[in-house]
């Protein structure tokens, strides 16, 4: 026999019963005496059998029951509090929306009930109007005054190149801050 069609023989599943395999059997124990290779090959094959069919040993486990259902209830605690951040961030929108559309209804009503004031004072009580044109001229001029030094200090600052750096910066991080509280809770 030759050790390629003993190796082949080896390789394979072979039932005890049969004729035909019991002379076959006999030829290849006849040619493993004889052949160190092919012996060494048996021995790896029947290690190779063991290691794959052989009685495996249960692993131990190094994490406990315990321990995982003690991260799970922490997960949990974590998500819920994350719920939480994100329910009160919820209602903390509604709440400054609902502020904010009655701020500018407010302001809306009280820009339009100037015009109508100052037309009931101009036909019912003309001299309450001239002294409150006076009031509101000096208002007025306090506002043009504040524009005033409001352009000279732009003008001063689009002059200084550095200074403009300055206030570009200083709004960038002001608008990253306010980005930055603005933004949804994230998961730890």
């Amino acid at each position: 026999m030759r050790c390629r069609d003993a190796r082949a023989w080896l390789a394979e599943e072979h039932s005890d019963s049969e004729v035909e395999t019991a002379r076959q059997r006999s030829e290849v124990l006849a040619h493993l005496a004889h052949c160190p290779a092919c012996r060494h090959y048996e021995q790896q094959q029947q290690r190779l059998k063991r290691l794959l069919y052989g009685n495996f040993s249960p692993v131990s486990c190094r994490i406990s029951t315990e321990q995982i259902m003690q991260a799970v209830y922490l997960r949990q605690r974590t998500t819920r509090q994350l719920e939480e951040l994100h329910q009160q961030q919820r209602t903390r929108l509604a709440r400054l929306q609902t502020l904010s559309s009655l701020f500018m209804v407010s302001l809306f009503i009280l820009t339009a009930s100037i015009p109508v004031l100052l037309f009931l004072l101009f036909f019912n009580q003309p001299e309450l109007l001239v002294r409150t044109l006076l009031l509101l001229s000096d208002a007025v001029d306090a506002f043009l005054v504040a524009l005033t030094y409001l352009r000279l200090g732009l003008s001063f600052v689009s002059q200084d190149n550095l200074l403009l750096a300055a206030l570009a910066f200083l709004l960038l991080l002001l608008a990253a801050v306010w980005l930055r509280l603005m933004r949804a809770p994230q998961e730890a």
